[in-house]
């Protein structure tokens, strides 16, 4: 599907400005790539031939690029609580889905590859870009591509952490959504580290393209095999990511 009908098909009920934003948003890692990060593509071409992480590391330093281009456009203020270490390698990072900004705003800050779902694979240049900095696009059509992609994050954990949407879906909302199973599943069998981070905001731009605060949370470190069972870590992790949402929101809304 191409991006324009993908826009028709799924934002036909959000309002026009977004849209047009997100249109916008996507066609600038094109314009990216030509300009403002040109000398990260080089250096991710250069690299693509002899060094796989170093190859990654220039195509993250990329997507910051992109990210920092969107605030700038949106002339968003960001806020950061929280310590904002966040391990370089073998954890899952859970953040909540709002929409399609998340990913600019989260590679602005996060600088990381993502856990993808094939949505993601309609917007052609930015997927590209998102599979050459490291990321893995989920295919789960069946427990063959499933456990494909599962063998690809294990041996993607040993070189980096990957951002995860645990609640499978945008949500469009300020509101965090139930969380999927398959994520924390994965994360439980296999005794991944999750690091949380919560944000706020994003929601904002669906009705106002400008001028917005969007804040984040770093929450730290939640280890699964404090936990019986993977329900049992689904349901703190919810429960978790409500309580700190709260607490982020009531500190975004002094600045309203």
């Amino acid at each position: 599907m191409n991006p324009y009908k993908y826009l028709l098909k799924h934002l036909s009920h959000l309002s026009t400005g977004y849209q047009k934003l997100v249109v916008t948003t996507y066609l600038q890692v094109l314009v990216q790539i030509l300009a403002n990060a040109k000398w990260e593509l080089a250096k991710g071409l250069f690299y693509s031939t002899h060094d796989k992480l170093k190859k990654e590391e220039a195509f993250m330093e990329g997507s910051r690029v992109w990210g920092k281009k969107i605030v700038e456009l949106t002339k968003t203020e960001l806020h950061v609580y929280g310590d904002t270490n966040v391990p370089k390698n073998e954890h899952m990072i859970f953040i909540n889905h709002v929409n399609e900004l998340d990913f600019p705003f989260d590679s602005y800050l996060l600088q990381k590859p993502y856990l993808a779902n094939q949505v993601i694979k309609s917007t052609y240049v930015a997927y590209w870009w998102m599979k050459a900095m490291g990321s893995e696009v989920f295919d789960t059509s069946n427990q063959r591509s499933i456990s494909f992609s599962v063998r690809n994050l294990q041996k993607g954990l040993k070189d980096h952490s990957y951002v995860v949407y645990p609640e499978g879906h945008n949500s469009y909302s300020e509101e965090i959504k139930m969380l999927k199973k398959g994520m924390v599943k994965l994360a439980f069998d296999n005794k991944i580290p999750i690091f949380l981070i919560l944000k706020s905001g994003i929601a904002k731009l669906q009705d106002k393209q400008t001028g917005n605060h969007i804040g984040y949370k770093f929450y730290g470190v939640i280890k699964p095999e404090d936990f019986k069972t993977h329900e049992e870590l689904k349901e703190f992790i919810f429960k978790t990511m409500v309580a700190e949402k709260k607490l982020l929101d009531d500190e975004l809304n002094k600045f309203t």
